[in-house]
C-alpha cells in the first residue's frame, strides 16, 4: 500500500528532511509540495530535484499578498515554464486572516487561475471564510481543463455537485477529524463523489489530535504543535472508516485520483 499526499509543505524549517525520508518508509510516496510566496520557491524546486516524488507547486498563498514583490508573477509564470509538472498553488482566498485586502487576494487568484489555464496546470485553492467570492469567480472564468484541488475542504454541502461538475477534487484531513467538523467527515462519505477524494496532511500544519497520530515532530518554536508527513498513514485509515472500505481500497482509490488531477 502507497500513499499519495495531495498537499503538503516539506519545504517548511519545521520538517526534517529524515521526516520525510520517515513517511517514505511509512508508505507516503509522491507527495504535492505546495509554495506559498516566492521566498520558497526554489526550496520547493530542489527538492523536487532531490526526489521525483516530491511532487512540486508553485503559488502565493493569500497570507503573502500584502508582501509580494514587485513582478511575482512573471516569477511565477517562470517557475512553471522550468518545470512542466509542476502544479500552480497554494493560492486562494482568506476572509479570516486579519487585515485581509480582498481586493488584492481576488487579483492574485485571478492571475494564477489564468496561468494555471494557460499552462494547463492543476490548481490548489485555499478558500476560508471565503466560499461565496470563490464560487463567484469559478462561475464566471474558464477553469482549468485537467482541474482543480480544494485543499483541507471546509465547505457547505449543497455546493459539492456544482463544485465537482466545475471541476473540483477535494482534500481529506486532519481538520476533519476534529468532532465539531464531523458534519463535513459526513460529506466524505456520502456526498464528495468517490472519483474526486484526495488526502492530505498539509504538514507541518492541521497536527491532529494525539489519538490520529503515527509519529511526532518536534514543536515549533512558540510551542505550536507540527504534524509529521506520515500521519498521512492516520488520515487514511481514518479516510477508509468514513468511506467504508479499507485502508488499501481508500489508498488505491485516492492514488489514482491524484494521478488523474496532477498527473502520473
Amino acid at each position: 500500500m502507497e500513499l499519495r499526499d495531495a498537499h503538503c509543505h516539506y519545504q517548511f524549517a519545521e520538517v526534517p528532511y529524515a521526516a520525510v525520508e520517515q513517511a517514505r518508509a511509512d508508505g507516503v510516496g509522491q507527495a504535492m509540495i505546495n509554495g506559498s510566496a516566492p521566498a520558497d520557491w526554489e526550496d520547493v524546486a530542489a527538492l523536487g530535484r532531490r526526489d521525483p516524488r516530491n511532487r512540486v507547486s508553485f503559488g502565493l498563498h493569500p497570507w503573502d499578498v500584502p508582501t509580494a514583490p514587485e513582478g511575482w508573477a512573471e516569477t511565477l509564470r517562470t517557475y512553471l515554464v522550468a518545470h512542466p509538472a509542476a502544479g500552480v498553488g497554494e493560492m486562494g482566498l482568506d476572509r479570516w486572516v486579519k487585515d485581509f485586502d480582498p481586493a488584492a487576494q481576488e487579483k492574485a487568484f485571478r492571475a494564477q487561475l489564468a496561468l494555471a489555464v494557460e499552462l494547463d496546470r492543476a490548481l490548489t485553492i485555499h478558500c476560508v471564510k471565503a466560499i461565496g467570492p470563490l464560487m463567484d469567480i469559478l462561475r464566471a472564468a474558464a477553469l482549468p481543463r485537467r482541474g482543480f484541488l480544494l485543499h483541507s475542504w471546509n465547505g457547505p454541502v449543497e455546493l459539492v455537485p456544482e463544485l465537482a461538475q466545475l471541476g473540483a477534487y477535494f482534500s481529506f484531513s486532519a481538520h476533519h477529524l476534529i468532532p465539531r467538523k464531523a458534519d463535513l467527515r459526513v460529506q466524505f462519505a456520502v456526498a464528495i463523489p468517490r472519483e474526486r477524494i484526495l488526502i492530505e496532511t498539509d504538514a507541518p500544519a492541521l497536527c491532529p489530535a494525539p489519538e490520529f497520530r503515527l509519529r511526532e515532530l518536534a514543536p515549533a518554536a512558540d510551542g505550536t504543535e507540527q504534524n509529521h508527513p506520515s500521519n498521512l498513514v492516520r488520515n487514511n485509515a481514518e479516510l477508509a472508516k468514513t468511506m467504508g472500505v479499507t485502508p488499501e481500497a481508500s489508498a488505491a482509490l485516492t492514488a489514482a485520483n491524484f494521478a488523474r488531477l496532477f498527473g502520473a
